[in-house]
């Protein structure tokens, strides 16, 4: 990790193209930006628009990263925008312009930006890797800025109070030009991005208000919504689950509406289109599957990858609506999370649990893990490392599983899951 835009502002100088056709879109937040920046990108798509998404991290495939129209960026040309971002930094590395390499996220968040570039992409929409402030993101000028919800989650760098990372996050904030904030009103986190937003004469537009109203109903594979602003009225149905979903709709919509008011011309049958369509994997996603001759049956698999509490509290709120108990959980956490109050919300919707470790240095030892459990008075609690072994024996246990705690552990179980292994 490297906290300082300078290198890749160095590299984008030398870029041997020209990013100025390109509307760029950037999306921070905490929790919410990932699925806003792919709804914002669906409905551009279904504009009639050639679109670059640019997200993090990855479930199975780094290529997930890095997508022109939904399709993954062909292994052919990953492999040669890699080269391409590594030739021209070892030429400016041995010029003196850098003092190092790219790290990790900057070799790729450059490899997608020769890949839009080739591909000739109208748009952009840029997801911010961490925090916003020094992210490699934030070394393109966007035309639109989005900030979604905001709670705690990587406070040993971005702080530990909400107004320390909300002032983060903010930092994606440019001088003129506007920005979403899908912040609670009233919040700590809503008054430093308006305030920020003030200072740099940034139009500032937020997503729900008494001037701007979101109304939800069920349906059976989703949410039917209707968003009314100042200046329209929108109805769209959302096909991910999570009551949470519509409202990271609702701040793509607010996204379109400004970029209308800029002569985008974006229709509501685009809007709606866009974001009937969108489905993001392992946000809380539902996987039914026949199960094999050793153990036949139907396996039903709840993947999602809520990793702090705030999305594990809107995981909770999913199971509650659709009262699932008895499940048996598949749980994996990094020490850095608060995986105590994790564990605590999962417990009313769970019978059996399996510990396993997200492949991370950064892993909550398993048998730590365990223990908290058991002193929660579970008393069917199991390590299994091998995940493959995780999910047979959750299958013979013949409940609904729930796999979550990690991206890395859900991006795993989801492959073997949809691949076999």
């Amino acid at each position: 990790m490297n906290l300082s835009l300078a290198k890749t502002q160095a590299i984008l100088c030398h870029l041997p193209f020209s990013l100025n056709s390109i509307t760029f879109i950037q999306v921070a937040g905490t929790n919410g930006k990932g699925s806003t920046a792919h709804f914002l990108a669906s409905v551009l798509q279904a504009s009639g628009r050639k679109v670059g998404l640019f997200t993090s991290p990855h479930l199975h495939d780094v290529r997930e990263r890095i997508k022109v129209d939904n399709r993954l960026i062909p292994e052919t040309a990953f492999a040669a925008c890699i080269s391409a971002v590594k030739e021209l930094s070892q030429q400016l590395l041995q010029n003196k312009v850098i003092v190092d390499m790219p790290t990790y996220f900057e070799y790729i968040f450059l490899a997608s930006l020769y890949h839009f570039s080739k591909e000739h992409v109208a748009a952009a929409v840029m997801e911010v890797g961490l925090g916003g402030r020094l992210d490699a993101t934030s070394t393109i000028p966007p035309t639109l800025s989005v900030i979604t919800g905001i709670s705690h989650d990587h406070t040993a760098i971005l702080g530990r109070r909400i107004k320390d990372i909300a002032a983060e996050k903010a930092g994606i904030i440019k001088k003129g030009v506007p920005v979403v904030c899908g912040c609670n009103v009233h919040s700590a986190a809503h008054t430093v991005i308006k305030k920020k937003a003030r200072e740099l004469d940034a139009p500032f537009y937020q997503v729900i208000d008494s001037q701007n109203r979101l109304t939800i109903e069920d349906l059976a594979d989703g949410y039917r919504c209707r968003y009314v602003t100042h200046n329209g009225r929108h109805e769209f149905d959302v096909h991910m689950n999570g009551r949470h979903q519509p409202r990271n709709a609702a701040a793509a919509v607010k996204c379109v509406q400004i970029l209308n008011e800029m002569g985008f011309a974006i229709s509501p049958e685009a809007v709606r289109q866009g974001i009937k369509n969108t489905h993001v994997p392992a946000r809380i996603e539902i996987i039914e599957k026949q199960t094999g001759n050793s153990n036949p049956g139907k396996m039903t698999v709840i993947l999602d990858s809520s990793h702090n509490v705030e999305s594990i509290k809107m995981l909770s709120d999913f199971l509650a609506q659709k009262k699932k108990n008895r499940l048996t959980l598949i749980f994996g956490v990094l020490e850095d999370k608060n995986y105590r109050q994790m564990t605590r919300l999962l417990l009313p919707f769970v019978e059996n649990v399996i510990i396993s470790e997200p492949i991370s240095r950064r892993a909550l030892p398993a048998e730590k893990l365990a223990g908290l459990f058991h002193r929660q008075g579970l008393k069917n609690v199991l390590v299994q490392q091998d995940l493959k072994k995780a999910l047979e024996t959750a299958q013979k246990w013949r409940e609904e599983i729930l796999v979550t705690g990690s991206f890395y552990l859900v991006g795993e179980i989801r492959h073997i899951i949809v691949h076999g292994g």
